[in-house]
């Protein structure tokens, strides 16, 4: 799973936060002789390693790609120093997050709750959506990129192939024109490298590692000495194109935590789904539980949250149609199969058999599966049935086999 990630521009402006405004108050620190009896510069300082020591856990972060007020990319992000790693999650802006009130099919995508409710409206539906707390966010742009690349120099890359490409609609517009080849990129040219998409023979992961080598490039630029003389107008730079409620001890916490243990690992790893057609709409359909397994495993150790999680809520998605299900009525309740059965279909799944079972007394409902246990667990989560098991006398037509107990009456 952490091949796929769409690593987005963005979390480099994040990065260079940290690193840009923290190193160079770390070095200016280091070069201050204070006075031995300045019984204040002591109070201060032992006030100063009192606050790193409290912000040393990891925080999650919300990251977002401003274009002109549309969220074009959202991300989370934790940086791990025990560990020495950092952990991203790519949300894709057209993930499928109906909201109460928001009935036309654009507005059920995540990135309207940014266009419509802002940093806060987002905040809330990617906490909901992952089942995680969101402890602050970042806001950047397209220029600010450009700018801070600029800024320390360009970033030297190895572009696998020529790259050409051109289109007039995107916004900004998009014109690409890259030769093959180790190259230190300027502003412009590496915001051509990292939102190119064509050409890849592996389509999307393709792209994907090439932003990750650059990602790994540029931290490997921000973090050598070199880049010390470029820091006060790098943080001139980033003043001009951020928005972030991080406090200045905020940033100066993460930054001394990045000089002193330089992240050596990047895991990086998109929301688990597919692409799918919804009423003639294009969406990005979560897949529920992985989904929800991913956001515990990257940043579980945060303090979660009391939400109705659309991840462990039950949606429609185009996956759930790979899904042959039966449903059977283990009760002498009138329709109970049926009603079950709506719900199911409701949400994608192909329901083949409707009826009412063998045995009429089942006091609680059960959902059979002959080895495809990934697809029970799917149906057991969507009908909120907690007996999953395996059998493989069932009939060869269906994946899984649901019969509703007294418990669903």
């Amino acid at each position: 799973m952490k091949k796929f990630f769409k690593i987005s521009i963005f979390v480099i402006l994040g990065i260079a936060i940290s690193i840009g405004t923290g190193i160079f108050m770390y070095y200016r620190n280091l070069n201050v002789v204070k006075p031995a009896n300045s019984s204040s510069d002591n109070t201060t300082t032992t006030k100063s390693v009192k606050q790193n020591d409290n912000s040393s856990g990891k925080k999650n972060i919300l990251f977002v790609g401003d274009a002109d007020g549309l969220s074009d990319t959202i991300f989370v992000a934790s940086f791990d120093k025990d560990k020495k790693e950092i952990e991203m999650l790519s949300i894709p802006r057209d993930t499928y997050y109906p909201r109460p009130g928001y009935n036309n099919p654009s507005e059920k995508k995540i990135n309207a709750a940014y266009s419509e409710q802002k940093i806060d409206g987002l905040k809330s539906a990617v906490e909901d959506l992952l089942g995680i707390k969101i402890d602050n966010y970042v806001i950047l742009t397209y220029d600010g990129f450009k700018e801070i690349i600029d800024t320390i120099g360009g970033v030297e890359v190895n572009v696998p192939f020529n790259m050409k490409y051109d289109d007039n609609v995107a916004k900004p517009p998009l014109h690409i024109n890259l030769k093959k080849g180790i190259q230190v990129l300027n502003g412009e040219e590496a915001l051509q490298f990292v939102r190119y998409r064509h050409g890849y023979t592996e389509g999307d992961i393709g792209r994907i590692n090439a932003q990750q080598e650059f990602l790994k490039a540029f931290i490997k630029k921000v973090t050598t000495p070199s880049i010390l003389p470029k820091i006060p107008s790098l943080a001139i730079t980033l003043s001009k194109n951020l928005q972030t409620d991080l406090t200045a001890k905020d940033i100066t916490a993460y930054a001394l935590d990045f000089v002193k243990n330089k992240p050596q690992n990047i895991n990086a790893s998109i929301l688990p789904g597919e692409g799918g057609y919804m009423d003639n709409f294009s969406y990005y359909f979560a897949d529920q539980q992985k989904s929800a397994e991913v956001a515990s495993e990257m940043f579980g150790n945060g303090q979660k949250i009391n939400s109705k999680s659309t991840v462990l809520q039950s949606t429609y998605s185009p996956i759930n149609n790979t899904i042959n299900v039966e449903v059977f009525n283990g009760t002498t309740v009138q329709g109970l199969a049926t009603k079950y059965a709506d719900k199911l279909i409701n949400l994608g799944f192909n329901v083949i058999k409707i009826a009412n079972a063998d045995i009429r007394n089942y006091s609680e409902s059960f959902v059979y599966t002959n080895n495809n246990m990934d697809k029970a667990i799917k149906v057991a989560n969507a009908l909120s049935i907690k007996n999953v098991l395996n059998d493989e006398s069932l009939d060869k037509n269906a994946d899984v086999v649901v019969i509703i107990g007294e418990d669903k009456k």
